[in-house]
């Protein structure tokens, strides 16, 4: 199975030089940068800085969204990304996070939307005209045309990667049958659109916590876990996920969720440990166990089809040491 990492330039530049000059050695395929302006430095200046200490690793946002950048703006910056680094780039897209707060829009990007971003991002890189805004954009010479993936979770996005995409990225956890369902839907689309299904790569994006017992783990990523429970199952499709007799418990995690606390042991994880929701959030985005459990559960995800998982960092206490284990896991299994 392919590893990637998610690694953010938030603080202290040398760890961050340090963290991808790991990665690349360890072989990860892909390192991804978060477009996230809230808590980490511009995105492609750091994906610069990760081309200068990189070697191998495919790099990509992780993930830019329809809000920052006009078509043309993100066509021309990762083009020149493929210049510096001899073509080792993808691009990645998806409807928003926290850049939507940033900007002032608090939906994010329709489906709609989406489509229309992505198409013309594409439009762009192949050296054509597309109409944005209404209006019709000039033919470019320096840009590359390169793969490129949109981050999905719900149906209407999934359907959109399986039309358009070249991949997928969206959330995988313990839960393999959350995994089979998305897979599902992406292929049908896929199939529907008069695509081969099997050429689309699927990657998990995850919270991996590797450590001598899952319970160890799951306290390492509980934040991040409890982040997803509380903000992120409020639409219908998602609510439909809830098992009923934690009905109770994610509506109680989401009236006493405090936005402000992303501590690893902090008061939100010890909520979502308190309210019994740590198996079911772990089930939606965490990969969390000793070296043998996160090796058995990276088989089982290569078995449904998905090409490889991405580990975000930002969330882990040692993230170098995350690195290596998770290195060792994939190695393993």
């Amino acid at each position: 199975m392919k590893l990637g990492a998610i690694i953010e330039w938030a603080d202290d530049l040398s760890t961050f030089r340090s963290l991808i000059r790991l990665a690349d050695d360890l072989g990860y395929d892909v390192i991804g940068v978060g477009d996230t302006p809230a808590r980490a430095w511009e995105l492609y200046v750091s994906l610069t800085v990760a081309a200068q200490e990189s070697r191998n690793a495919i790099l990509t946002p992780m993930v830019t969204t329809p809000f920052l950048r006009h078509p043309a703006a993100t066509a021309t910056a990762i083009s020149t990304l493929h210049e510096v680094t001899g073509g080792r780039v993808m691009l990645a897209i998806g409807n928003g996070g926290s850049v939507r707060r940033i900007v002032g829009r608090l939906p994010v990007a329709t489906p709609k939307e989406l489509y229309d971003y992505v198409k013309a991002v594409r439009e762009i890189l192949d050296g054509r005209t597309t109409v944005v805004d209404g209006l019709t954009t000039e033919a470019l010479t320096r840009v590359r045309p390169m793969p490129i993936h949109v981050a999905a979770d719900y149906p209407q996005s999934l359907r959109l990667a399986g039309e358009l995409a070249d991949g997928v990225i969206t959330t995988v956890g313990m839960s393999t049958e959350l995994v089979e369902r998305k897979i599902a839907t992406v292929r049908d689309a896929a199939e529907k659109a008069g695509r081969d299904p099997d050429a689309i790569e699927v990657w998990g994006f995850s919270f991996i916590s590797i450590r001598d017992t899952r319970a160890e783990a799951n306290a390492e990523i509980g934040s991040a876990l409890a982040s997803d429970v509380a903000l992120r199952l409020k639409s219908k499709h998602m609510r439909a996920k809830i098992p009923p007799h934690l009905l109770g418990a994610v509506e109680e995690m989401e009236r006493r969720y405090d936005v402000w606390d992303h501590t690893i042991g902090g008061k939100n994880a010890m909520l979502l440990e308190e309210l019994g929701l740590v198996d079911f959030a772990a089930g939606l985005t965490g990969i969390t166990g000793d070296l043998t459990e996160v090796g058995a559960h990276l088989n089982k995800l290569q078995s449904l089809g998905v090409s490889g998982v991405l580990a975000a960092l930002p969330v882990v206490a040692d993230p170098a040491g995350t690195l290596r284990r998770l290195s060792q896991a994939a190695a393993s299994a």
